[in-house]
């Protein structure tokens, strides 16, 4: 007990220390900005970030028309010798929006492009690029006010240049979720979004002012039928993300299936899963060998109009009960399927993104194979199921005006063999008044008072607040939510934030030993069951 109040006696010295000085939104670790420009000379295996500023919208369909239809920026990038693959990438927020990387050498000529049609993400590369001074130029194909930012680095090697490992260990997938975002009440203007991507083609359905549902037809659909259900659905954007060693691979294959009498029709879920089979994942070793193992099912999903990893992500709602982060379970959404696609980088910070893809949402691609189907996501990459898509929401009906947490949780019935189990939930605090909903704060943890909470921040699905940091400074230790990450906050008092604290440090004291493997508090005051 002595020990218990000493520590507490600390805490709170060390609290009212911070009344005085202490700045309300102070982290552990400043963030490492991008600066104005590249640097000065990129030597062997460094690497630079920087600011690519906004465009207003513009569309350059070719470098020629640079200048003339639109601003094409460039920047001067001097190469050091020796470099066995430069690499250059470009991050956008909206990937509605179209950029164009090109390089070009010291001699004039452009030699790479890569454009981000589609994807958050694009990445240019050049084998054996001569030293010199090269330019970056971006080039809007198609944008609209939109802003990117990048990053280069010259690589010494290549990892099919390195030597196999003569160990036999294997290379897994890491699964986490983007923390949710894209909140609303506004269901898409077309209920069915049998439709590809691009998500401009699904705007919100609303006329004259008027949102008239919140729900799709589906979600709406009794149980009976695979519908949801639903009444009122708070919807957001979300998905997956590998950050593991290994690719995220899953296979199946349909018509064997339904020959081997393994895949049945669900008559029962006629909207969600109507055609059900096993699924496999297939385990990559440093050897260059390969397992298959079965892991969980697939299904065919009729309003999305392809194949699904069955049960990939999870939604739950949790009210927020008091200052210190008591929560109530008070609503879920249904159990999503997923055909994901390598369409954002997971971690910027890092140049570890594969191109060994397992798969794609493309139309006629893999997700829609019956033959040899293959679902996942490349090593370093993710992807988002917007609001738009039907699933994404959690039920908000009998709700009323308050702070919540929403989570996304990712694999939650363990299918998937990963490297990490132990990380797989993301959260967004809320704040809902009426129709509207402002983020607080989001990021990887089971709720802003986690300890090992990673906050996001930033216009896009996968910016964290310590982008280009290292990797033991990536996450943002802290007893509760930072009221300025929000898209709309106030000031915050450092005694207000100081009374939180110690309430949270009294809080941690009597339940932080109470979680799930996924950090998840599990008494009964924050599961509501």
């Amino acid at each position: 007990m002595s020990t218990v109040l000493s520590s507490r006696r600390a805490a709170v010295s060390g609290l009212l220390l911070l009344i005085g000085c202490a700045s309300p939104h102070a982290h552990a670790h400043a963030p490492k900005a991008d600066t104005a420009a590249p640097a000065a000379l990129l030597k062997l295996d460094s690497s630079t970030f920087w600011d690519g500023g906004s465009i207003a919208t513009t569309r350059v369909p070719s470098a020629p028309m640079c200048g003339t239809l639109g601003p094409c920026p460039s920047w001067p990038l001097e190469l050091a010798n020796g470099g066995r693959r430069l690499r250059v990438g470009l991050d956008t927020p909206s990937r509605s929006d179209s950029f164009v990387v090109e390089l070009i050498d010291p001699s004039g000529a452009l030699v790479a492009s890569a454009e981000n049609s589609n994807q958050f993400n694009t990445e240019a590369f050049v084998i054996d690029p001569p030293p010199g001074t090269w330019t970056v130029r971006v080039r809007p194909s198609n944008v609209s006010n939109a802003s990117f930012r990048l990053r280069a680095k010259l690589e010494s090697s290549l990892p099919e240049d390195l030597p196999k490992s003569a160990e036999r260990t294997p290379l897994l997938p890491n699964l986490r979720t983007v923390p949710p975002y894209e909140f609303g009440f506004v269901a898409p203007a077309n209920p069915l979004n049998g439709v590809y991507p691009p998500d401009t083609v699904n705007p919100p359905l609303t006329l004259l002012g008027i949102s008239p549902l919140s729900c799709t037809a589906d979600e709406m659909a009794p149980a009976i039928l695979g519908g949801g259900a639903a009444r009122h659905c708070l919807r957001f954007t979300s998905g997956p993300m590998n950050l593991g060693p290994g690719i995220y691979d899953m296979r199946f294959r349909l018509l064997d299936d339904l020959v081997a009498g393994t895949a049945h029709l669900q008559p029962t879920e006629l909207l969600s899963r109507i055609v059900v089979g096993p699924m496999d994942q297939v385990i990559y070793y440093s050897d260059g060998s390969t397992e298959t193992r079965q892991a969980g099912t697939y299904s065919f999903h009729p309003v999305h109009a392809h194949f699904h990893d069955d049960y990939v992500l999870s939604f739950q709602l949790y009210k927020v009960m008091d200052a210190v982060g008591t929560l109530e379970r008070v609503g879920d959404g249904t159990k999503s399927g997923f055909c994901p696609a390598d369409q954002l980088f997971a971690d910027w910070s890092r140049f570890d993104q594969g191109s060994a893809k397992p798969g794609g949402d493309e139309p006629l691609g893999n997700c829609t194979s019956p033959i040899d189907g293959v679902l996942g996501l490349s090593v370093g990459w993710g992807d988002v199921y917007r609001w738009q898509r039907p699933g994404m929401y959690v039920e908000f009906d009998g709700q009323i005006n308050g702070r919540y947490v929403v989570r996304s949780l990712v694999d939650e019935f363990d299918h998937v063999i990963e490297s990490n189990e132990d990380d797989n939930v993301s959260y967004a605090y809320i704040e809902v008044e009426g129709d509207e909903v402002r983020i607080i704060e989001r990021g990887w943890g089971s709720d802003p008072w986690d300890a090992k909470k990673v906050v996001f921040s930033g216009p896009g699905p996968a910016q964290r607040a310590f982008d280009g940091e290292t990797r033991a400074e990536d996450e943002a230790k802290g007893d509760g939510p930072d009221e300025g990450n929000g898209s709309s906050s106030g000031a915050t008092s450092p005694l207000w934030l100081a009374l939180l604290s110690l309430a949270a440090l009294t809080r941690r004291h009597h339940r932080g030993a109470r979680r799930d493997r996924n950090g998840v508090p599990t008494d009964s005051a924050a599961s509501g069951r």
